[in-house]
């Protein structure tokens, strides 16, 4: 009797210890820019093997509604991205983060009334005329993640990382079309990140 308590004690004691040691395989956090306090976006990673991992972000740019006069204008644009991240420890708590993904979004704008001025890359705009307007934008590019991040505690972490990109874009409705093609490289858009790991 004694030595299957102690059996059943030892088979529970080593449970809870490899338990203890499982590495988490996880991690989901806020993402936003000290740029722009406003626009957050949700990041979710998934450890694929040692210091790789799958990321998926996903950042709601803008909802809104204008009106002026008898001018309405509705737009709604949401980007995200897939990719693969590796790291690099620098030291027990400081890692170097690289690697890359894959970008899109997608725009919709509807004005009712008036003209609108659109925004078309690179410090260019155009206007379109109409009393009824309705336009469509996608967008898709590859983008390199390079970055830093450091371990508060064990299951939290902030990361910092700018996202240099090749994006191609159209804008397309209402007798429109647009094409455009976007190199990024801004370092005043660094992403800062808190997530924790489970």
């Amino acid at each position: 009797m004694k030595l299957n308590y102690l059996l059943f004690c030892a088979f529970i004691v080593f449970s809870f210890s490899t338990q203890a040691q499982e590495v988490p395989k996880r991690e989901i956090g806020l993402r936003t820019s000290p740029a722009n306090l406003t626009n957050v976006g949700f990041i979710y990673k998934k450890q694929l093997s040692e210091n790789t991992y799958r990321r998926y972000r996903l950042a709601v740019g803008t909802l809104g509604v204008n009106v002026i006069n008898d001018n309405t204008q509705v737009s709604f644009n949401v980007n995200g991205a897939i990719g693969k991240e590796k790291r690099k420890p620098m030291d027990e708590k400081l890692s170097f983060i690289y690697g890359t993904e894959l970008i899109a979004g997608i725009g919709l704008t509807s004005i009712s009334g008036g003209t609108t001025t659109i925004d078309i890359g690179n410090g260019s705009t155009t206007t379109i005329n109409g009393s009824s307007v309705t336009l469509f934008t996608p967008s898709v590019g590859i983008g390199f993640v390079l970055g830093v991040m450091y371990d508060i505690k064990p299951k939290w972490y902030l990361s910092a990382e700018i996202i240099p990109s090749v994006t191609a874009n159209g804008t397309f409705g209402s007798g429109v079309s647009i094409y455009g093609l976007q190199a990024n490289f801004n370092s005043s858009s660094v992403g800062i990140t808190g997530a924790y790991r489970f």
